[in-house]
């Protein structure tokens, strides 16, 4: 009898090779040892892969049809087929071969992962969404899985239907590195809602008997995984969540010396701190409350070296301030229930304080509107940020670019080896972080005016193990003393808090190498209308930019009803003081229209390339599906014109220095 598959050791020679990624090494082994073997199922499937790697899809095509034929039970034969089929463009043959592997093998689940990677790629969500579940209920340690639930769930509306999904949310909470929690927060707020034990318990705290109920509510929102995640990663953009959060918070310290308060309670009271410290003190305080928590704070001030303190006064104080505004602090040796809030509220702080004095500075800052911008973010670092989304594996700049669908020849464009990188306006990292997780090769520099924001950038870039990054202290206009010319330069959200938006885009493109890129973010005129309207109202009140006058104001929108403000609500940005104050009180704010972008572009001799947001994209293909429609502004003026909210979240485009 003729022997089938080759020897154990061959098998494991190419396996090896190709691991390496020599991959014409392990594909010559491959071609020797199919002469001997033509009907080895093994050899002809590992040929087929390498042959997929090597972009040879016709020839990988052949090898896996053949591997079928062989065994018609192979399943992996049919994944590596559909994978194939999926490459060419050949969806519906993909699908049906997708479709084939699950048939032999339930438990497949990197085949129902692909099936909804192509059902979304077709903007069929809700299918995408059941593939998705069905691939992270099979395998809940699929890191793919994932990023590809995140992806879908921002584009995705629950229902009673999708009560089950809550579970998912958590997981994708609970992972620091999977997606920004605000991306998915209408959702997890959908799905929180969906549930009964929140709308009971906010129920009874509209009660003229809440305080009564106090332990009860705790009880009960204590049970809640995914409420008390969702408290600690982000500001949690809703007026309801808000004021039932307030009223609790305002009870808790009333009772505080009464309160017949279970240690599992505690868990809340985290999550509250936590919440409050976020959205840096966004909520109302009254006179009364104000008073309570001065009381509170000069007990502890005359126990401290006493064990009289109690885990609840000092988590009720982190309520109301940050833990490192209280001098008594450093001599807290925190137990083990409040040694999470002590590292969000005070050994951050001070890793961050002593990181700040060791950023370098480019020069001075002496432009008078940088000056006002760099003391407002000091003072108010702009967003505060847990969970960050990244990219699994970096990949080439050129495979990143190719996947963006530009306006651009990249067989033309030559990138360095190590890709240098300038974020310019880097806030507290998540841009820079980001795109440090994107690029192989990359050297990423972060520039910004202020030394707190890149504190809270660096200490977070730390954290995430990502040592690609140079923070950088200083203005863009300053930014020719690099003495650099970069292979890409990204700026989003910056230009337009400038005092001459031109001029520092000016400076950023004489830092451009010639046929290198750009991306640039820029506020819509017609997106922002409203917010607009809002600026001029605040500036004709002469309403300064202290936090107590951002509060009062901030009431009178909530409590208030007016049409013509009440979008505002809606804004993420609402539900923290430095969101607020970015997006309503910032110091300058410059708005742009389609064509005044355009203008831009030709006066310093870019090209444009194409814009960014895929969500933006999908809806301008529904109405304008040729390709070279993509990189035409008119088209897209004329687009914005008849949506014009669609770039809500900033005009983000490409362009390229001739």
């Amino acid at each position: 009898m003729i022997k089938q598959e080759p020897n154990k050791n061959i098998i494991e020679k190419i396996i090896f090779l190709f691991n390496k990624k020599k991959y014409l090494e392990a594909l010559d082994l491959s071609n020797k040892t199919i002469s001997d073997y033509p009907n080895s199922i093994l050899i002809n499937n590992i040929s087929g892969v390498i042959h997929t790697e090597l972009k040879n899809y016709t020839l990988a095509k052949k090898l896996f049809i053949k591997v079928i034929n062989l065994n018609p039970k192979y399943n992996d034969g049919y994944y590596n087929l559909a994978n194939i089929y999926n490459k060419l463009g050949e969806e519906d043959n993909a699908i049906k071969n997708y479709e084939k592997v699950i048939e032999l093998d339930k438990s497949y689940y990197k085949a129902y992962n692909n099936l909804g990677n192509i059902f979304r790629k077709r903007n069929l969500n809700k299918k995408a969404l059941e593939y998705y579940i069905l691939t992270l209920t099979i395998n809940p340690n699929y890191i793919r899985g994932f990023y590809n639930l995140a992806s879908v769930l921002q584009h995705f509306i629950l229902d009673e239907k999708n009560k089950y999904i809550n579970k998912f949310f958590l997981y994708l909470l609970e992972k620091k590195i999977i997606v920004r929690p605000n991306a998915i927060a209408t959702n997890v707020i959908n799905g929180l809602f969906l549930n009964t034990n929140i709308k009971d318990n906010f129920s009874l705290i509209e009660n003229i008997n809440y305080p009564k109920n106090l332990n009860k509510i705790l009880e009960e929102l204590n049970k809640n995984k995914l409420l008390l995640q969702f408290m600690k990663v982000c500001p949690i953009p809703n007026y309801y969540f808000e004021k039932n959060f307030i009223k609790i918070r305002n009870e808790i310290l009333n009772q505080i010396y009464n309160l017949k308060f279970k240690k599992i309670y505690l868990k809340f009271l985290i999550a509250l701190s936590a919440q409050c410290f976020l959205n840096e003190y966004i909520y109302q305080e009254t006179d009364e409350e104000i008073f309570k928590v001065n009381e509170i704070n000069e007990r502890i001030k005359n126990n401290i070296n006493t064990k009289q303190i109690k885990d609840l006064e000092i988590l009720i104080l982190s309520c109301y301030s940050p833990l490192y505004s209280f001098d008594w602090c450093k001599k807290i040796n925190p137990s083990n229930e409040l040694e999470e809030t002590f590292i969000l509220q005070y050994k951050n702080y001070n890793e961050e304080t002593r990181h700040a004095k060791k950023i370098k500075s480019i020069t001075d800052i002496s432009d008078s509107v940088s000056i006002k911008v760099k003391n407002q973010y000091e003072e108010n670092p702009y967003p505060r940020w847990t969970n960050l989304g990244l990219s699994i594996e970096p990949k080439a700049i050129k495979e990143v670019i190719a996947d963006i669908n530009l306006n651009i020849d990249l067989k033309k464009i030559n990138f360095s080896k190590n890709v240098e990188i300038l974020i310019a306006g880097c806030g507290t990292g998540q841009h820079a972080i980001t795109t440090a997780s994107k690029y192989k090769n990359a050297e990423i520099f972060a520039l910004d005016l202020s030394f707190n924001s890149l504190a809270y950038a660096k200490r977070n870039a730390k954290e995430l193990n990502c040592k690609n990054i140079n923070f950088i202290q200083g203005d863009l206009l300053d930014i020719r003393k690099l003495n650099k010319k970069f292979d890409i330069i990204e700026s989003v959200g910056v230009l337009h808090h400038m005092a001459e938006p031109l001029i520092g885009w000016e400076t950023l493109t004489d830092c451009l190498k010639n046929d290198a890129l750009m991306l640039i973010g820029l506020y819509s005129e017609k997106a922002r209308k409203n917010i607009a309207n809002i600026r001029k109202n605040i500036s004709s009140l002469k309403i300064k930019t202290s936090k107590k006058n951002i509060i009062n104001f901030r009431k009178d929108i909530l409590e208030n009803y007016n049409t013509k403000w009440d979008s505002i609500k809606y804004s993420p940005d609402f539900y923290s003081t430095s969101g607020v104050r970015d997006l309503l009180f910032h110091v300058q704010e410059h708005r742009f229209t389609v064509q005044k972008i355009r203008s831009y572009i030709n006066k310093l001799g870019l090209v444009f390339l194409g814009f960014e947001d895929t969500y933006v994209l999908d809806r301008f293909k529904k109405k304008y599906d040729q390709i070279n429609d993509l990189y035409n502004l008119d088209l897209w003026n004329k687009f914005e014109l008849d949506n014009p909210r669609i770039f809500a979240g900033m005009y983000q485009f490409w362009c390229k220095k001739i």
